[in-house]
């Protein structure tokens, strides 16, 4: 099946989607004003700790504070003391790196088991061994990597070759470990010259995040929409993963990249409650607080005359596009899915299911579970066909980005991006003539707040924009 990831560098904000077999399985949104700080690695000092938690409160800089669970420090050996928190003091300069953004009155959360992140494998500063992915599953190509791995002279650091690493050759992983390292050892050498806290490797900047996640040699095409952040990226590439270089392409044509392939029409309807299936079928998603839920409905579906086979197929097609909105939506914790209820008999006063059949449909619910690239535990089947799966999630979800808390419609941050990205295309017709347009109070109020997108307007299309109230 084919793949590809579109990236277009908008105004304010980047998108990226992901596509299989032309269809997007996954949209992520990465904002200037709000940018994720996943990944990212700072030299902090420890401003509070918590005996009760068994954890330190970490001051990154820019009025940023992270929580570290202080069983995330680094492994070390001998006995553990009881009382973690007598490993540090406050005032402690610490290297960290953050797991998870801030959510709501939450603080970034943090782990000293630092990784550096590149396509095909990650450098473990603090932490020895060669490690190879549990999805490489070829017993050769796994053997191989293990025995390269363990043959590179990391100076005391470890490394894991990611899934990537099955399709790179080892010459290109072996350069790219020496740069990491490199890298890292430079990073750490010149950290007392410069006053803590402060960034100390992985810029959060969005291009960056999203080369490290979602570059790799499984997609066929990596396709930006602009020139200038295709230049970076391919020079990003160079050092971190040469095999991308010639997979990173720009975009061709008038058609602006996401309506060419379908992904803004997929993103006007996806926060729609009910889905429909091509059988006739169709599924419910409602999330709340605590969980998100999700029903199958048999609807007007006709795909078997056996009442059995019809119940299996449409849980079948129901489960695809259930986990492709998982992913596209970016859902995650608890997610309870209610299928149809695969029973022996309809008339029978008690009804039993078919005990092969929801084996085959857990199979087709794993092989999905694989797919996905975040982590997912499933429960078995419950007599009623409820299946529970957790989901871990390090960002935010795309209705937390796109929806108002207070009703389902675009917030203003939304609405705002989307008419930036409508009047570059208005001023791209008229090159370098002023362009007035009309918008709703919040909306201006919102753009005139943040006067470095209207620079930006004016120093990618030549053209002054002025925004007057409806």
């Amino acid at each position: 099946m084919s793949s590809e990831i579109l990236i277009n560098s908008a105004i304010g904000e980047t998108r990226i989607a992901h596509l299989e077999g032309d269809v997007p399985v996954e949209i992520r949104l990465f904002r200037d004003n709000d940018q994720s700080l996943v990944g990212a690695i700072y030299y902090g000092r420890v401003t509070a700790l918590s005996q009760a938690f068994q954890a330190a409160f970490v001051d990154l800089g820019n009025g940023v504070t992270g929580f570290l669970p202080l069983k995330l420090l680094p492994k070390r050996p001998g006995r553990k003391p009881q009382d973690l928190s007598s490993l540090l003091h406050e005032g402690q300069k610490l290297i960290v790196q953050v797991t998870a953004d801030a959510i709501d009155d939450k603080a970034v959360k943090l782990t000293c088991r630092i990784e550096i992140i590149s396509p095909g494998l990650i450098l473990h500063p603090f932490r020895e061994g060669a490690f190879v992915s549990s999805r490489i599953k070829n017993p050769k190509r796994r053997e191989e990597l293990k025995k390269f791995g363990s043959s590179l002279n990391l100076h005391g650091m470890g490394l894991t070759l990611r899934t990537e690493a099955e399709y790179i050759s080892l010459e290109e992983l072996e350069k790219t470990a020496e740069y990491l390292v490199r890298h890292w050892r430079n990073a750490v050498d010149n950290r007392d010259k410069k006053k803590v806290p402060f960034l100390l490797s992985q810029s959060p900047d969005s291009l960056r995040q999203i080369l490290r996640e979602y570059g790799s040699n499984k997609h066929e095409h990596i396709i930006f929409d602009q020139p200038s952040v295709l230049k970076i990226a391919q020079s990003w590439a160079r050092e971190f993963s040469p095999d991308l270089v010639s997979r990173m392409i720009a975009h061709q044509g008038n058609t602006p990249l996401f309506e060419h392939f379908g992904v803004e029409a997929e993103l006007d309807q996806l926060f729609e409650k009910k889905i429909p299936l091509a059988s006739g079928a169709w599924i419910t998603i409602e999330q709340t607080e605590a969980m998100v839920v999700i029903d199958v409905n048999m609807g007007n579906a006709r795909v078997h005359n056996d009442a059995q086979k019809q119940r299996f197929s449409v849980n079948s097609s129901a489960a695809r596009e259930i986990f492709r909105q998982i992913r596209l939506r970016g859902l995650s914790g608890l997610i309870i899915i209610d299928f149809i209820n695969m029973s022996a008999q309809d008339d029978a006063p008690h009804k039993v299911p078919v005990k092969s059949d929801i084996s085959n449909l857990l199979g087709v619910i794993d092989n999905l579970i694989l797919k996905d690239p975040v982590q997912i535990q499933r429960s078995n089947m419950s007599a009623f066909g409820l299946l529970e799966l957790t989901r871990k999630s390090s960002h935010r979800s795309l209705s937390r980005q796109i929806l108002s808390e207070s009703s389902p419609v675009a917030s203003v941050e939304t609405a705002s991006l989307a008419l930036l990205r409508r009047s570059e295309r208005d001023a791209a017709a008229k090159p370098g003539i002023p362009l007035v347009i009309k918008a709703a109070p919040p909306v201006r109020a919102w753009i005139m707040d943040h006067p470095q997108l209207l620079s930006a307007f004016t120093r990618r299309t030549g053209s002054k924009l002025e925004i007057k109230g409806d």
